[in-house]
């Protein structure tokens, strides 16, 4: 567009141009006196000086796929990350007066904003609930008019059967699967890479233990079913948090009928103003962890930082007056095998039991963010766990046989008279 054609269409940056004055100056301009033109169209950031008379502003799929090939995390599992990143710039005005010039203009005026675009992540901006494992209380678009059309309707129709008949759905769905077409089809935020460990698979409980001592006998109870084992796994690390590997703790119960109850996972960490060392300092959490929780050993990870902690961690329970026995694991298998074996099987059974305060820890994004096969992202409280799981013994639940007629052909039992008398 020529500078006379734009002096006729926004006379009221006239001025401006004459003046020469540069992008970032003209949108300075006292914008709430400039009334908005219902023609003009802003496409893109910047690319024209009076999208800032633009009545409606469009933030078109703002997400960070991970199959685009320019985003930071594409192919690193980290979109969710990715996602946190891009809720925080979008919330701090530097980032769109850095990418914007008529920023401030915007703003002193007023606009409508439309955010249109499909999930590619769990925790993308589309959410219509918020994620309180990241902090959220409320979801990124709380306040705006919600329009979802997914490709089936609520009977399982296609919405326009013309573009997406029978066939072109069932080739969707073979060729992007199951996770990609709910996400970007159905409009449900999923992971679009095929994850291996799915916490919608766990149960979530809210009970407490309840611990019984009926003439010298102890029982053990979650939920009125009776506990007859229990695993714990330290899987020790130092340094900062955030920093490395985590230190990490986790308790799995089991029942008579082979459930498995996540009771508890602790994610330690230490105090750098304290005197003791970091190492004493997470002995002593994991002593008072195993008294509250009725923890009979546990089971201690050797491999690495782990060698000397056994002995430290006996004193400290004996300090601190808790039975509980100290057991050394060295782990030769690879991390990603230790955790499919240890969750696969359970997973798919749908028998793994999760307390809901264990929804309140990093477990939840880990689990949805592994991948096995070199993942480089946390996965501390996985491998604690799956040390749990594996340590368990598979429980069957007793069924009685019930009674049949024999088919080989004898009568059964044999009823002999006698004369005999006892």
């Amino acid at each position: 567009m020529e500078k006379n054609h734009t002096q006729d269409v926004v006379p009221q940056i006239a001025s401006a141009l004459a003046a020469n004055l540069s992008q970032e100056e003209r949108a300075e301009l006292d914008a709430a006196i400039t009334p908005r033109v219902a023609e003009l169209f802003a496409q893109a950031f910047g690319s024209q000086m009076w999208d800032i008379l633009a009545p409606l502003v469009e933030e078109d799929d703002l997400e960070f796929a991970p199959e685009q090939p320019d985003s930071a995390d594409a192919g690193t599992g980290n979109t969710d990350a990715a996602e946190a990143r891009l809720r925080e710039l979008m919330r701090d005005p530097r980032y769109w007066r850095d990418r914007d010039p008529s920023f401030v203009a915007k703003v002193a005026a007023g606009f409508d904003r439309l955010y249109a675009g499909t999930p590619h992540s769990y925790y993308t901006i589309y959410a219509d609930a918020s994620r309180a494992e990241t902090g959220e209380t409320a979801p990124f678009l709380a306040g705006f008019e919600r329009l979802e059309l997914p490709l089936l309707d609520a009977r399982g129709h296609s919405r326009w059967p013309k573009r997406f008949d029978a066939a072109a759905i069932a080739s969707l769905r073979e060729r992007h699967g199951p996770n990609k077409f709910a996400s970007q089809m159905m409009l449900r935020p999923v992971n679009i890479s095929a994850g291996r460990l799915d916490p919608e698979r766990m149960r979530v409980y809210d009970s407490a233990l309840q611990y019984q001592d009926r003439n010298g006998t102890a029982t053990l109870s979650l939920e009125g079913r009776r506990l007859v084992s229990a695993s714990c796994w330290w899987d020790p690390a130092y340094g900062a948090p955030g920093k490395g590997d985590g230190s990490v703790v986790a308790l799995v119960f089991t029942d008579t009928q082979g459930r498995y109850w996540l009771h508890r996972l602790r994610y330690l960490g230490v105090d750098p103003a304290d005197e003791c060392d970091e190492a004493t300092q997470q002995c002593r959490q994991v002593a008072a962890f195993a008294r509250r929780y009725y923890v009979p050993s546990v089971t201690i990870e050797t491999n690495g930082v782990g060698k000397f902690l056994p002995g430290l961690l006996r004193r400290e329970l004996g300090v601190a007056g808790v039975g509980c026995a100290v057991v050394e694991a060295a782990s030769h298998v690879p991390k990603d095998r230790r955790i499919m074996e240890g969750f696969d099987a359970v997973l798919a059974a749908g028998n793994l039991y999760a307390h809901r305060t264990v929804w309140e820890t990093p477990f939840d994004v880990e689990m949805r963010e592994w991948r096995p096969g070199g993942y480089k992202g946390p996965d501390d409280g996985l491998d604690a766990v799956s040390g749990c799981l594996r340590s368990e013994p598979v429980r069957l639940p007793r069924i009685p046989a019930g009674a049949r007629q024999s088919w080989r052909g004898h009568p059964g039992g044999i009823k002999v008279e006698t004369n005999f008398e006892l």
